[in-house]
């Protein structure tokens, strides 16, 4: 749909990245509506599991659709090895894939003993599913399937419409790595965030021996310099001096981001993504 600009482009690529449009639409949530939620009897196939746990697969899908994803969520509502079982059947499928942490467990002296809390923790790898759709399927089709039948389309639309920019976050977090990779020339599953227990950052990753570590925010309000300050803070708790900061921003940045003196922040908005399309 080249008519759309980039904004409405990402919108689309979030939600149909894997999925045919049968015609062109000016707005996603009209594609949503038309595509999708006019036509989830049609769709609902391509979501059948050939499996006897079928319905704990799905389950365990609609957890991680609206979770932070971190692989033992799923244990909170399913038996230990049944996510197990049903995560093999996943990745063999290529319906996810995992994003190993960066994490390392701490160093003790020997017969040193762990506090009661660091006992409880478990460092964990993150799980993505392979397309937007299958995402967003799972996000907002999967669980109000049976609203659907009832033809409740319109409260359906409602709630996708209220929490689309909070789904949006994750799928605009991975296009803001694609774009990093692309502008600092490094293969794209060289870019990953980072996470442990009390610390997360979108993106960290070295270039040609230079540190960049960056953010991306998908929402209405401008991004400002407290994003900047907290990602530093961060950087500094983990022992990290970063070359690039780099600021990814759906609504701009604030005056004072904008007008601010150093070489090492690099802010990046909408239009940017262009580049991709080259």
């Amino acid at each position: 749909m080249p008519y759309l600009d980039v904004a409405q482009l990402l919108k689309f690529h979030f939600v149909f990245d894997d999925f045919k449009i049968s015609r062109a639409y000016d707005d996603v949530f009209e594609a949503i509506r038309g595509e999708i939620l006019e036509n989830f009897r049609a769709i609902m196939p391509k979501f059948y599991f050939a499996s006897p746990d079928e319905e704990a697969i799905k389950t365990a899908l609609i957890k991680l659709a609206r979770s932070d994803r971190k692989r033992f969520c799923v244990n909170k509502i399913l038996p230990r090895n049944l996510t197990n079982r049903i995560y093999a059947q996943l990745f063999s499928k290529d319906f996810l894939t995992l994003e190993k942490s960066r994490e390392k467990a701490p160093l003790r002296a020997k017969n040193e003993r762990a506090k009661r809390s660091d006992r409880r923790y478990k460092i964990e790898d993150k799980i993505h599913f392979n397309s937007n759709f299958s995402r967003f399927w799972f996000r907002f089709i999967e669980p109000n399937l049976h609203a659907l039948k009832q033809g409740k389309t319109d409260a359906v639309m409602d709630e996708i419409r209220a929490e689309f920019d909070e789904y949006a976050s994750l799928a605009y977090e991975l296009v803001c790595k694609e774009l990093a990779a692309k502008i600092w020339r490094v293969d794209e599953d060289k870019i990953s965030s980072f996470w442990h227990k009390n610390i997360e950052i979108d993106m960290l990753f070295e270039a040609r021996g230079e540190i960049v570590a960056g953010e991306a925010k998908y929402r209405k309000k401008k991004t400002c310099k407290n994003v900047l300050n907290l990602l530093l803070r961060k950087c500094e708790i983990l022992g990290i001096k970063p070359d690039y900061i780099a600021l990814f921003s759906k609504s701009g940045f604030s005056n004072e981001l904008q007008n601010l003196k150093d070489n090492r922040v690099l802010l990046f908005e909408t239009k940017e993504f262009e580049r991709l399309l080259r």
